[in-house]
């Protein structure tokens, strides 16, 4: 998520460090990013002991290497950085908002996760909103303090390597491989990247690729991402002729390449950086008008948006892209030109910007 942000930074001259759980895979980021990683234990659900625990680590590292900018992200690691920069007069603490989970809750968790997020921003001393939508549902919900608030050009929070979605790049050999693999020749791909879960909208995409399939059976619809469903919906995709499950992948732009349409129905973003990739490699985007993905396509320009949560709008969306194969080739090449709105050197900068007030 936050690829090259660091090391863009240490090469400005800060010292930078990495507070996150204890996991091989933050490891191995922070040698890439040429940083130094602090661990904590933290459990993603509330857990008050556990999080006790976490905060009393948080602070330790604090005094140890005595921030002058703390850029805290995700409601609990938030809570419990801004409490801990607070406590120990961190002289800059930045929230960066990266979504609102509480959009999909219901009952007393929503109502603390809402409480979070109002503590988390009253104490910090700048917000950087990942998308215009994120920002205008903090209004919604009664959170957002303006003058500490800010979205960076047209929002994400680390940009796109706009080049490393540069179709012309991928390696043609390695994509007849799939090709050949999966055997892809003469279908029409949906692709859709990310957790195969119910709040991303898997559950509402396969439903409307199964009554399009009935239709047209050399239709494919490619899900690559790990996979937290439940045991039932996985062996329902699992077992559909027309469906490949792939395993998340590193080199995201081989398979993008893959695709004929891009597919993000979630729920609920901060703001998704998939669809922009796809947009990169000149891929067709339909998406979600949720918080956050809205902000992702130029409406019917370089994609199109339907209603979230209502598997109707998204069939008739797909439907669209499968019988317009020019359309799908005027939003591809559309898509490449959006997508240079948000390049990493731009959020990076407006990050710099903000670390500068």
């Amino acid at each position: 998520m936050l690829d090259g942000q660091a090391k863009h930074f240490k090469s400005l001259g800060y010292d930078v460090y990495l507070i996150s759980q204890n996991h091989y895979k933050e490891k191995l980021f922070c040698e890439r990013e040429g940083i130094t990683h602090l661990p904590v234990d933290i459990v993603a659900e509330i857990s008050p002991l556990k999080d006790i625990k976490s905060l009393i680590q948080v602070i330790r590292h604090f005094r140890s290497v005595k921030p002058d900018i703390v850029n805290v992200g995700t409601a609990k690691m938030g809570l419990l950085g801004v409490i801990s920069a607070k406590m120990l007069s961190v002289p800059k603490i930045v929230y960066t908002c990266r979504g609102f989970r509480f959009e999909t809750e219901t009952g007393v968790l929503r109502k603390l996760l809402i409480g979070f997020d109002k503590l988390i921003m009253k104490l910090s001393d700048q917000v950087i909103f990942v998308s215009p939508s994120l920002k205008i549902a903090a209004a919604k919900y009664k959170l957002l303090i303006e003058h500490k608030s800010v979205v960076i050009g047209k929002g994400s929070s680390n940009g796109v390597n706009i080049e490393a979605f540069n179709k012309e790049k991928v390696n043609q050999e390695e994509r007849q491989q799939l090709i050949n693999e999966y055997d892809l020749s003469g279908k029409l791909v949906i692709g859709f990247v990310g957790r195969v879960t119910l709040h991303k909208g898997a559950y509402e995409l396969v439903e409307s690729f199964e009554k399009l399939y009935q239709e047209n059976d050399s239709l494919r619809l490619i899900l690559m991402g790990h996979i937290k469903c439940d045991e039932k919906f996985e062996q329902r995709f699992l077992s559909h002729p027309g469906i490949i499950y792939i395993p998340f992948q590193d080199n995201v732009p081989l398979y993008m390449s893959l695709f004929d349409i891009f597919v993000l129905p979630s729920w609920r973003e901060g703001f998704p950086n998939v669809p922009i990739q796809a947009a990169a490699i000149g891929v067709p985007v339909i998406v979600s008008d949720a918080t956050g993905c809205i902000d992702s396509v130029d409406n019917n320009v370089n994609g199109v948006i339907f209603k979230v949560r209502n598997q109707e709008d998204l069939e008739s969306a797909l439907r669209m892209y499968i019988n317009k194969p020019e359309l799908r080739q005027e939003f591809g090449k559309n898509g490449i030109a959006w997508a240079r709105n948000f390049s990493k050197e731009e959020i990076w900068s407006g990050i710099q910007k903000v670390y500068e007030l």
